[in-house]
């Protein structure tokens, strides 16, 4: 997982080799910047600041270090309202996942790519899941390669550690991921994200 603050930067080369090979002159700051690694699913978490990054990180690992013996549930009046009776209406998600998970306990991770899924650490009733659930704000919850690219990694991280997974699932269909990207590429994704490993 990989924590930065909003002033990192992450590259493979500096200035120097770029201009070597031909690409132009860029100052160093304008050489992965977190703004594009986030969307680019390479940074997981973005931190404020030095402190907050040692605090996710933190946050980030106790999921896998079991239960917590002091947990609060959300109001389950809440719950209630999250998904319109009109079921043509886009809703928030994140709403409808602190509305049945512990009270602060939604860890998002590479929130700014594949947004058509959110991927999430979360407790319930103090035990630790992880969560995917569709995003109806995108493509009207339809999964698209990015979206299932980001659910197989999550479930890769679930299974290497033993959490089980909580899925939410209000999708239309799964035609866009055929037909909107290459096929193979696309469909490898969705397999590899709906697949059991085993």
């Amino acid at each position: 997982m990989i924590i930065a603050t909003p002033d990192a930067n992450i590259g493979m080369g500096g200035p120097a080799m770029i201009e070597g090979g031909g690409l132009g002159v860029y100052p160093p700051e304008a050489i992965g910047p977190i703004g594009v690694q986030r969307r680019n699913g390479v940074v997981g978490l973005v931190a404020r600041d030095e402190a907050h990054a040692v605090a996710l990180a933190k946050q980030y690992l106790s999921y896998f270090q079991g239960s917590l013996g002091e947990w609060e549930a959300p109001d389950p009046r809440l719950a209630r309202h999250v998904v319109p009776q009109n079921r043509l209406r886009a809703y928030d998600v994140h709403r409808a996942i602190e509305a049945i998970v512990d009270v602060g306990s939604v860890l998002q991770l590479r929130a700014d790519y594949g947004v058509g899924i959110v991927t999430a650490l979360v407790r319930v009733e103090g035990v630790p899941y992880g969560l995917i659930a569709n995003s109806t704000h995108h493509l009207g919850g339809a999964i698209d390669a990015e979206a299932a690219d980001k659910a197989g990694d999550f479930l890769a991280l679930c299974e290497s550690f033993g959490l089980p997974v909580i899925s939410l699932c209000d999708t239309p269909a799964s035609w866009w991921v055929l037909t909107r990207r290459p096929r193979r590429r696309c469909a490898a994704s969705a397999a590899c994200s709906y697949s059991a490993r085993g």
